[in-house]
């Protein structure tokens, strides 16, 4: 009875290191493969890694490129309350509103914009769309004969002004209107108030 009891305590105890064994085994397998989806996984989140980077710098480049595009296009969208003349954008100053030369600008600069600046015959039929009488980016510069537009260059050419205008009465006109009913500027004090139109 002590030798059976023996030999069978031997068999459990030989068929439970077997199945630890086994059990064993199975779990050093499933590690090896974890290990390996754990390798591959990596090696995909690298590649993935590798093709997000490409992108996103192929994402800066063309954002780079639309902002230096948009910079330089003249056909911006011109804000609400403003008019699209060629490649600019007018802001005409609402009916019955009047101010001085340098408040009307000072007006346009807080729009980021300035005093309109009409160099052609259009230019001067589109402000004609503004108030009866408007001021425009033109004032006498330092020298008595000498208008500078708001942008710092010289007037070229009188073909705008009207009849007998630039007569600088009293001494104090140093600043320019331009009147609908003439089509025409006129050199005025640059303390009377009339409407504007701004431009950018």
């Amino acid at each position: 009875m002590i030798i059976c009891a023996s030999v069978c305590w031997i068999g459990k105890y030989a068929n439970l290191i077997n199945e630890i064994t086994k059990s064993r085994d199975e779990l050093k397998d499933e590690r090896d493969q974890l290990k390996m989806y754990s390798s591959n996984l990596a090696k995909e989140m690298e590649v993935l890694q590798s093709q997000y980077d490409t992108v996103a710098a192929g994402r800066d480049k063309l954002q780079e490129e639309l902002n230096r595009y948009n910079l330089n296009r003249t056909d911006k969208p011109c804000h609400q309350g403003w008019i699209q003349f060629n490649n600019k954008c007018c802001y005409l100053s609402a009916a019955g509103e009047s101010k001085t030369w340098e408040e009307s600008r000072k007006d346009c600069q807080e729009r980021e914009a300035d005093l309109v600046i009409i160099t052609t015959k259009a230019e001067l039929e589109f402000v004609k769309r503004s108030s009866s009488v408007t001021w425009i980016g033109l004032s006498r510069g330092e020298q008595q004969d000498e208008w500078k537009w708001v942008n710092g260059t010289n007037l070229e050419g009188t073909r705008f002004w009207e009849d007998g205008e630039l007569n600088n009465n009293g001494g104090i006109e140093d600043c320019v209107e331009f009147s609908r009913f003439t089509a025409a500027w006129n050199d005025a004090p640059c303390d009377e108030t009339f409407s504007w139109v701004c431009e950018h």
